[in-house]
């Protein structure tokens, strides 16, 4: 396993341990079979890699309440616009770097994860509240063509 996906596994455990939640080995092959992944995967593109790498049959359920686990703890993120997930590429400081945005191309459906400045942020929390709303949603998607398949 290549070190990157070593030491991000390393940090969700740690990040588990001090929030007192348990990564259980379901929950370890999800966020494992995320991190390796070139791209975001669906539900069922994880339930077939788990079949595939682990020799496992997971039930579907099973992988939603995973990745619902692995969301929650800030380890990885849901992205509505291709109902796909993808590991946290910023896991050792989600809970404070504020927004994350993620430019998704409509074509190949590569996706990068960079930071929300805190004004850009700032300004949305004012823009909701001025209209008495809260921001639940934990980061922004654009839908873009990447510098590929332009």
């Amino acid at each position: 396993m290549d070190q990157r996906f070593q030491n991000l596994l390393a940090i969700a455990q740690d990040k588990c341990e001090e929030d007192g939640l348990r990564l259980t080995q379901k929950r370890k092959q999800v966020l494992n079979i995320l991190i390796e992944a070139s791209s975001p995967l669906s539900a069922y593109e994880i339930k077939d890699l788990c079949a595939k790498q682990h020799n496992e049959n997971i039930k579907p359920m099973t992988i939603y309440r995973a990745l619902e686990f692995l969301s929650e703890a800030n380890l990885v993120h849901k992205l509505n616009l291709n109902n796909k997930y993808i590991g946290c590429a910023r896991a050792k400081c989600c809970e404070h770097h504020g927004y994350s945005q993620f430019l998704i191309c409509v074509r190949c459906g590569a996706v990068e994860e960079s930071i929300v400045e805190p004004v850009v942020y700032e300004h949305l929390v004012q823009q909701a509240q001025a209209f008495k709303c809260e921001i639940i949603t934990p980061h922004l998607e654009v839908a873009c063509i990447c510098a590929r398949c332009q």
